[in-house]
């Protein structure tokens, strides 16, 4: 089976599981439990998005963007995922301000929805534009680890806001799309992209996306379920599990 394959059957797969996580929030709004389960689960996406960005995407953004700017020795990727970082973060300050200024819970889940997507759009297009196929896998385990996650938490916030179960699900699956969107556009600038130009993007994108994973893996998972009270031990076990399989993987990089 070819890459490209590879990432389109990735991609179908990456909206199953984010609209299966918004579904499964939908009827646990309704029938509510303690989520342990779905604690534990998230801290292992957290470990798997840590060790992806820094084992994985960023030392492969380095080494792309080496190839396409052979003379300048400043460590460019760093310079990028720290961009990205930041601007998550701006994004998801000026939202939770402007949230509780206005106590307007329908804030709150805009604001989520756009950081989601806009990670969710940069990681999609990594992994399409992504050419080395061990990089490659372990975007996807880390896009397939934390979609169901992140669709689950996303829905937590839009279901109370949506008044109709067509506005819910509408936005869900609008959400569900982003990241196999980011595939799709990935690929095909990977098709058309020749020279250094291939390279640029490459390592562009990889940098972007480790900024957008490590923030999501510190501030949007695992700071929020270590401040939940249980399961503490079980928790960090999951996180160093999810980073050690990102570990193991980068043994045959």
């Amino acid at each position: 089976m070819s890459l490209e394959v590879v990432k389109l059957v990735g991609a179908v797969a990456i909206f199953v599981v984010g609209f299966i996580g918004a579904l499964v929030a939908r009827r646990m709004t309704e029938q509510p439990g303690d989520g342990s389960a779905l604690s534990i689960a998230n801290c292992l996406a957290g470990g798997i998005f840590i060790a992806a960005g820094l084992i994985h995407v960023l030392p492969d953004s380095q080494s792309q963007l080496a190839v396409a700017f052979p003379s300048i020795s400043y460590p460019l990727f760093g310079l990028l995922a720290t961009a990205s970082f930041a601007l998550m973060l701006l994004i998801d300050q000026v939202g939770h301000q402007a949230s509780v200024k206005e106590q307007n819970s329908v804030v709150s889940a805009a604001v989520l929805f756009l950081v989601l997507s806009i990670h969710s759009i940069i990681t999609g297009f990594a992994l399409g534009i992504e050419n080395q196929s061990v990089a490659a896998v372990a975007l996807l385990i880390a896009v397939l680890a934390h979609k169901g996650t992140a669709s689950f938490a996303l829905a937590l916030k839009v279901s109370p806001v949506s008044e109709k179960a067509r506005q819910f699900l509408g936005r869900m699956i609008a959400f569900s799309l982003t990241t196999p969107v980011g595939v799709l556009l990935g690929l095909w600038l990977l098709n058309q992209l020749s020279g250094s130009k291939g390279p640029m993007m490459e390592g562009l994108f990889d940098a972007l996306a480790a900024g957008t994973f490590l923030y999501v893996a510190i501030f949007e998972i695992l700071s929020q379920e270590f401040r939940k009270h249980g399961h503490v031990n079980a928790k960090l076990v999951a996180m160093i599990l999810g980073a050690t399989l990102m570990a193991v993987v980068a043994l045959w990089t």
